[in-house]
C-alpha cells in the first residue's frame, strides 16, 4: 500500500493505521442486527453504534482515508468519485463533464471564490477552476490529502488558482459570509449530520451564495423492510468509511432545513438513463402527432372531394367513396425522417468496478477495469499475503486493508445494479439574500 507519492506511509506502522479505522466499526453487526432486523437503522444496536462512530466522525474519517486514499489515486484516479458514462466517454471524460457541467449549473465565473468541501486530493478543484477560471479553496480532514493536493496542483501550474486547507466540514475554519459560491462531490456522507454540515457551507456563503452538493443516497427504491436491501446499506458504510448513509428524502429535508432555498435536485448517475427515456417519449409523441397530421390532411382533401362531386352521378360518387375509405384505413406515409435513437450502449457509473473490460474504450480504462476484476484482485491479494508470511513489514496490515477496499468496490456496485443506491445525487440550494427573497 506504500507509494512514491506517499511518503510518509513508509513510516509508519500500517497494521495500526488499518486498526484505528476498523475500530470504530468492530462490534456494529451484533445479534440484532441480523437478518430478523427489519430497518438497522432504527434497531437499538445500530442505533448506539452509529451514536458512538458519529461522536468520532472526523477520526472514522481521518483514519480511513489515511490508507484508502493512495489506493484511489494509483487505481481509480485523482478524483475520488464515479460518473455515468456516454458511449463515448472514457473516465477522464466521463468525471470532466461531471465537473463541467456541476460548475455550469452553479454559474461559476473569474472572479468568484469558490469552497471545495471535501476536496480530496484537489482533482475536481483543478478542473473547475481551469474551465471557469475561478478561484477555488479545498478543504479536507487529512493531511496526507493536503499534502498530495498541494504537490499535483503545483505540478499542473495551478497555485495561482488553488488553495487547500486541513480542516474540519462541521466546523469549516473561515468566517462567515466570505465565499461566492461552495460545492461537495461525494464528500459529506462521511458527516454524522448532513443538517449540520450542510448550515455550516451556508454559514460561508455570501447571501445569494449557491451550494451543489453530490450525495451518497439511497434511493426511493430502498427498501427498509427488505433485509437484503439493509445489509447491501452495512456494506457500504463499512467499506467507504460512513458514518449513517441516509436516503434521498432525508439529505433533502437536511438541504431545506439547513436554510437553503432548494433550486435544483436530480439523480446524475441516471442522467443518461433519463437523456434516453426522454428522447424515446419525444419520439414517440412526435410519430404520434405525425399520424394525426396525415389523417386530418386525408380527411380534408376527402371533404373537397366530396364538396366538387355533389349532385353528380351516384356511381360515381360511391367509386370515390370507397377510395376515400380506402385512403383512410391505410397507414400514412411522410417524408420526415424520424431521429435516430439514442445509443443504447452508455454504461453505467459502475461498470468499471465489476472488472469488465470489454466496454472499455482506451487502453487506459482497460487497464483501470482490469485491476477491478477479480482475477487481477486474487492475484494480488496472493501475493501480499505470502509477503506477509514470509515477514516483509511492509506488507502487514495490507491484506486487511485490501479486503476492505473491496469492500468498498463491490458494496456501491452491487446497491447501484440494485437500483436502491445513488453516489450523485445533486442538491443544489441557494443561501437566501432580499435580492432572491
Amino acid at each position: 500500500m506504500s507509494s512514491p507519492n506517499y511518503p510518509a506511509l513508509l513510516n509508519k506502522d500500517f497494521e495500526k493505521v488499518i486498526s484505528r479505522y476498523t475500530d470504530q466499526f468492530d462490534g456494529a453487526h451484533g445479534a440484532d442486527d441480523g437478518p430478523q432486523a427489519k430497518d438497522k437503522t432504527t434497531s437499538s444496536r445500530r442505533q448506539r453504534d452509529d451514536g458512538g462512530r458519529a461522536t468520532k466522525a472526523a477520526q472514522v474519517s481521518d483514519s480511513y482515508y489515511e490508507f484508502a486514499t493512495a489506493a484511489y489515486e494509483t487505481n481509480w484516479s485523482t478524483r475520488f468519485h464515479y460518473a455515468p458514462f456516454s458511449p463515448a466517454d472514457t473516465l477522464h471524460s466521463a468525471q470532466c463533464f461531471y465537473e463541467h457541467r456541476i460548475a455550469l449549473l452553479m454559474g461559476l465565473r473569474p472572479g468568484m471564490r469558490v469552497l471545495d468541501v471535501g476536496c480530496g486530493i484537489g482533482g475536481p478543484a483543478r478542473e473547475i477552476a481551469r474551465f471557469t477560471g475561478c478561484e477555488v479553496v479545498g478543504i479536507s480532514i487529512n493531511q496526507t490529502q493536503i499534502d498530495r493536493a498541494i504537490q499535483l496542483t503545483a505540478r499542473e501550474g495551478l497555485m495561482d488558482k488553488c488553495t487547500f486547507v486541513r480542516g474540519d466540514f462541521l466546523n469549516i475554519p473561515f468566517r462567515s459570509d466570505i465565499f461566492d459560491a461552495a460545492f461537495a462531490i461525494e464528500a459529506t456522507c462521511h458527516a454524522p449530520s448532513l443538517k449540520t454540515v450542510y448550515a455550516e457551507i451556508c454559514r460561508v456563503l455570501k447571501p445569494g451564495g449557491v451550494c451543489l452538493v453530490s450525495e451518497w443516497v439511497m434511493t426511493p427504491r430502498f427498501d427498509r423492510s427488505n433485509a437484503r436491501h439493509v445489509e447491501m446499506r452495512t456494506r457500504i458504510e463499512r467499506g467507504n468509511g460512513v458514518v449513517n448513509l441516509r436516503t434521498s428524502v432525508e439529505a433533502r429535508e437536511a438541504m431545506v432545513s439547513s436554510g437553503f432555498d432548494l433550486v435544483h435536485e436530480e439523480d446524475f448517475a441516471g442522467y443518461y438513463d433519463y437523456l434516453k427515456r426522454r428522447a424515446d417519449t419525444r419520439r414517440a409523441e412526435d410519430a404520434e402527432a405525425r399520424v394525426e397530421e396525415s389523417t386530418e390532411s386525408v380527411g380534408c382533401e376527402s371533404d373537397s372531394d366530396q364538396d366538387q362531386d355533389h349532385g353528380k352521378g351516384d356511381g360515381k360518387r360511391t367509386g370515390r367513396e370507397r377510395a376515400r375509405g380506402q385512403a383512410r384505413t391505410t397507414t400514412p406515409a411522410t417524408s420526415v425522417p424520424a431521429p435516430p435513437p439514442p445509443s443504447p450502449r452508455h454504461r453505467e457509473w459502475w461498470w468499471m468496478l465489476e472488472g469488465r473490460t470489454a466496454p472499455s474504450t482506451t487502453w487506459t480504462d482497460w487497464w483501470t477495469a482490469w485491476k477491478m476484476s477479480p482475477f487481477a484482485r486474487r492475484a494480488c491479494y496472493a501475493l501480499v499475503w505470502s509477503l506477509e508470511k514470509l515477514g516483509y513489514p511492509r506488507a502487514r496490515g495490507v491484506c486487511e486493508a485490501m479486503d476492505i477496499l473491496a469492500l468498498c468496490v463491490d458494496s456501491v456496485a452491487e446497491a447501484g445494479k440494485e437500483g436502491i443506491f445513488s453516489p450523485s445525487w445533486w442538491f443544489m440550494g441557494r443561501k437566501p439574500s432580499a435580492e432572491h427573497s
